[in-house]
């Protein structure tokens, strides 16, 4: 079997297309111990990347520990405690040998449970649930301590989702920063809250370690990596129709395999694609998720549904009281500005690095042209 278009998973090295610069970069941060924060538009590949990253670490030191924690939709400290136990306790399923892991259960575990023999596994029970805060430290002192045999990696992913929790990013930079034998990666998609978090002065991740934005991969690497996978099904695609193809999923590599997926199970063998071919499969694909889209625009008002409509059709849209919108909507600048506003986190609008507001999903974009 030939190689495919993978989509909505963590994708492996061979899946994986370029990064080589940015591969190479992580990796020697991680070797370093460093600090770095990696953001991007939703469904770029941050976290393929740090899982590529991690294999090709494993393959020169097999000891090394990476605690994964993702910190969406979290709203206190007492949940980013939780989701720390909940991932530290994967973490040491999956990663150590069974023979090691109760040294690092410490305080944090009063019971280990094994299960049959073929499917071992761990289930970390902790004593009475103490306060999150004496939880999150005792955690950070036992990744201290495994740090004298391992290599930690710690990567917080989600990050903006404790934007609005001073309290958290207070507790987490505090420890972090006593964590001297760790690297430590933050992941972020909303790069409005990730700006504010790391440039204001007044934030306890002032500053904090180096960037790594994630962009489009370029045309003459994904090229090659389309053709490679359209083979399967013995179709070919010329660089100006990929290019045509890259800008209609916005450059971004999740939504790019996704239509290359649907066009190797639509499309006649033997095709050349065309720009045509790429536009029938858009409306195509985003037909076939009418309901979810349906779903994704209940709840919103008419003004609001207007507003979203002349951002798909309008695309990336500077200024949403501008005369453009206006024309497009019908609605007045007031009220223009009132419905962007109301909308400014919505996830279905997003953002780009200039601040300029459009539809991230190319699908949903499609959908709404099409009303």
């Amino acid at each position: 079997m030939g190689k495919i278009f993978k989509f909505d998973v963590v994708i492996d090295a061979e899946d994986m297309c370029n990064r080589v610069r940015e591969k190479k970069r992580l990796v020697a941060l991680i070797r370093k111990q460093g600090r770095i924060v990696i953001y991007s538009l939703r469904r770029m590949g941050k976290t393929s990347l740090v899982n590529v990253c991690s294999q090709l670490l494993k393959k020169t030191d097999p000891k090394i520990f990476g605690l994964y924690v993702d910190l969406n939709e979290v709203t206190s400290l007492g949940d980013v405690a939780g989701r720390f136990k909940s991932h530290y306790e994967t973490a040491l399923n999956e990663q150590l040998p069974l023979k090691n892991v109760k040294a690092h259960l410490d305080a944090l575990v009063s019971r280990l449970k094994l299960g049959l023999p073929g499917g071992v596994e761990i289930s970390l029970k902790k004593k009475p649930e103490p306060q999150p805060e004496a939880y999150i430290m005792s955690l950070f002192k036992e990744l201290k301590t495994m740090g004298q045999h391992h290599e930690i990696v710690i990567i917080l992913d989600e990050f903006q989702g404790i934007a609005a929790l001073r309290d958290v990013q207070a507790v987490l930079r505090r420890e972090i920063k006593k964590l001297s034998n760790a690297a430590v990666i933050l992941m972020g998609s909303n790069q409005r809250l990730l700006y504010k978090m790391f440039n204001d002065k007044k934030s306890p991740f002032f500053g904090f370690g180096e960037d790594m934005e994630l962009k489009p991969i370029p045309l003459d690497e994904y090229l090659p990596y389309m053709n490679e996978r359209f083979a399967v099904a013995n179709l070919s695609i010329d660089g100006d129709t990929a290019d045509y193809l890259m800008r209609k999923m916005n450059g971004i590599p999740n939504y790019i395999n996704e239509l290359g997926s649907w066009i190797v199970d639509t499309i006649a063998t033997g095709t050349v694609l065309t720009k045509e071919c790429i536009d029938s499969a858009l409306a195509d694909a985003s037909k076939s998720k009418q309901g979810r889209y349906e779903s994704a625009l209940y709840g919103y008002s008419v003004n609001q549904k207007k507003f979203i409509k002349a951002v798909a059709r309008l695309g990336l849209v500077s200024s949403y009281t501008g005369q453009e919108m206006s024309g497009e909507t019908g609605l007045s600048p007031t009220e223009l500005n009132r419905i962007g506003m109301s909308l400014d986190d919505a996830p279905i609008i997003s953002r780009d690095t200039k601040n300029r507001f459009f539809i991230l999903d190319p699908f949903l974009k499609q959908f709404l042209e099409m009303l």
